[in-house]
């Protein structure tokens, strides 16, 4: 048990360093609050993240907060999640050496555990989403019919820490909700160059975002008969303002102009109401379909500006999973895993009258180490594509690795030993 905590420990401080690091270059994350994490770095990634009634003994499935009351008691589950992301870029805006991208991240830490028959709780820390940017442009100089070249460059993004909680009231049906609190900053630089002189004229904004988010979460499950299992779940995401502060500071060179502490036109960012819904089917406890469906109401939040505005969301996702299990002394023990899964949404972003679609497939596999049960490791890729070469906008290619590490160990080392 010191060893497991003293692993925890370690992981904790070597993600605090590079949690929410990022270097590659997302040109969409200069708007909103920047690119919205769909992921849940999880078990159901394989799946392309179809998970919102899927259920684990094991592993922490934080697609669903009502999930939790599947895990088997007595034991607590540790994980760990990041991700490698390749990106190709096309489209006429692209000039230079701007054609690709990559990055390596720390997505998510979690710990969760069956408190009692009826009560389940996991708590972590993941990205809510991220912002990285960095293009050129022309800026025009008021009262004047000259220019002057302009580069802007982004950074940030909005974290949260959570803690879900998932009750069992009564037989074949959870219900949970996750108490998240957001925060974060995104950071805008732009920096004004005049030819033939060797004068930069730099403003820096800063934007503060944070508040509390909630999510709920139901699931019904039952056993059609012997050989299948089957289990419906829906979650609901209500409308949420993020509170905002920021800062302007402008320099000439590295000489200090003005410094506004805070900006009190800023108007809070409103998250929308979001739900989804979902199915899993299994059969033999081996070969289980995932479908789900999401939606989010961007719309209605009224953000917009010359060419681009938040338009409602979507996306669909179905995936497949064959477990292989073995009986271990009257208990299913799973060795390994295969998964796959398709995906196709709209995002929340509309730039230059075209809503940018997202599509994808992944692949999974995971195994449990032989030599140490407590021991669980995962791969998955997702390929896929974004935005579009058409109206001027830039297409993104991408392919992301994730690689998750899992650790399992009993809370109560005198209860019986399962794996």
């Amino acid at each position: 048990m010191k060893t497991a905590f003293g692993l925890i420990f370690l992981a904790c401080l070597l993600s605090s360093a590079t949690l929410f690091s990022q270097s590659t270059n997302s040109p969409y994350s200069i708007l909103g609050i920047g690119d919205i994490e769909t992921d849940f770095y999880n078990r159901t990634g394989g799946m392309a993240n179809s998970g919102q009634a899927y259920r684990s003994d094991r592993f922490l499935i934080n697609n669903n907060p009502a999930s939790y009351t599947a895990l088997q008691k007595q034991f607590f589950s540790f994980e760990l999640a990041a991700r490698g992301q390749f990106i190709n870029y096309s489209g006429t805006p692209l000039t230079g050496t701007s054609a690709s991208g990559k990055d390596f991240a720390i997505k998510r830490l979690s710990l969760g555990t069956k408190i009692t028959n009826w009560w389940g709780s996991s708590a972590g820390l993941m990205p809510y989403s991220t912002s990285n940017y960095l293009f050129s442009s022309v800026k025009n100089i008021q009262g004047t019919n000259s220019s002057v070249p302009v580069t802007y460059d982004g950074s940030g993004g909005v974290n949260q820490v959570y803690w879900s909680n998932a009750f069992q009231p009564f037989k074949h049906f959870s219900v949970g909700v996750k108490a998240a609190y957001l925060f974060g900053s995104l950071t805008q630089t732009e920096n004004l160059t005049t030819e033939g002189l060797s004068t930069t004229l730099t403003t820096t904004r800063q934007i503060f975002y944070k508040n509390f988010n909630f999510l709920f979460g139901g699931q019904f499950y039952t056993a059609l008969n012997k050989k299948w299992d089957f289990s419906l779940g829906g979650t609901y995401n209500p409308t949420q303002k993020l509170k905002t502060d920021g800062s302007v500071t402008v320099t000439d060179n590295s000489s200090q102009i003005s410094n506004t502490a805070s900006l009190a036109n800023n108007s809070d960012f409103k998250l929308p109401n979001a739900s989804g819904f979902g199915f899993s089917l299994t059969k033999n406890k081996k070969y289980t379909l995932n479908a789900d469906y999401k939606y989010a109401g961007w719309t209605a939040t009224n953000y917009f500006g010359g060419n681009y505005a938040l338009r409602n969301s979507n996306r669909v996702s179905v995936g497949f999973e064959a477990s292989n299990k073995v009986n271990y002394f009257n208990t299913l023990y799973e060795k390994s895993y295969l998964q796959a899964g398709v995906y196709y949404g709209n995002s929340y972003l509309q730039v230059n009258g075209q809503q940018l679609k997202q599509v994808g497939l992944t692949l999974g596999y995971g195994v449990n180490s032989k030599r140490n049960p407590k021991l669980g490791v995962s791969l998955g890729i997702d390929i896929g594509q974004r935005g579009t070469t058409q109206s001027n906008l830039i297409k993104e290619n991408y392919v992301n690795f994730i690689l998750t590490v899992s650790y399992r160990d009993l809370w109560n080392t005198t209860g019986p030993r399962y794996f």
